[in-house]
């Protein structure tokens, strides 16, 4: 007999050894890791929301103000951040909703639903910031070039263009990275439970 049926039979006795876990203890331990995952996200998020709320206020002294109205951007200033922290609750009280649905949930069928829902919610958020800041970046750059740049040679305004370009994609790279880090870790960890669910609702 050569080694590798050794190994096998080797295999065969230890596995006999082994506690045998019922697909019901699967269910409810991948049940209390998804409502962990998502409780995080909703921690997460609130923290997000209450760091960036602390780096706004810092512009709300008289000479950040005055800046912001010098360079014609009050208004734009203003409604931004209105539609910002609008949709940053919006997604706060889904991400909510989204735990409290799975924490109460009994049903695979609609577990996996509600796991979807909340991976499909992450990204949309995430994307939502990006498109957000990218958006509010290019436009309060470009005030602030053409207000400050007014009567300077077109060589120096296209500089300043390639620099505001360049200086984008380097701040897009790492809020991709940091939202990769954060929010992608754990979408990754609710998607192997959702394929483990899946199999387990597949063998029912």
């Amino acid at each position: 007999m050569d080694e590798l049926e050794l190994l096998k039979q080797d295999w065969k006795r230890q596995e006999k050894s082994l506690p045998h876990v019922e697909s019901n203890e699967i269910e409810h331990m991948m049940h209390k890791k998804s409502t962990t995952i998502v409780k995080w996200i909703f921690i997460i998020s609130i923290c997000e929301f209450l760091f960036w709320l602390g780096i706004e206020s810092l512009s709300f002294f008289e000479n950040s103000l005055e800046l912001i109205e010098d360079l014609g951007m009050g208004t734009f200033y203003r409604v931004s951040l209105v539609v910002n922290y609008i949709m940053i609750f919006v997604f706060i009280v889904l991400f909510f909703r989204n735990y409290r649905k799975i924490s109460t949930e009994d049903s695979i069928k609609k577990l996996l639903k509600n796991i979807m829902i909340t991976r499909k919610t992450v990204k949309a958020y995430v994307w939502f910031n990006i498109i957000f800041f990218s958006t509010s970046f290019l436009i309060t750059s470009y005030m602030t070039v053409d207000k400050m740049a007014s009567g300077e040679p077109l060589q120096v305004k296209l500089i300043a263009i390639v620099f505001i370009i360049v200086a984008l994609v380097v701040i897009l790279l790492l809020i991709i990275l940091f939202y990769r880090l954060l929010y992608g870790i754990l979408t990754r960890r609710l998607a192997k439970n959702y394929k483990i669910l899946k199999k387990i609702e597949e063998n029912d």
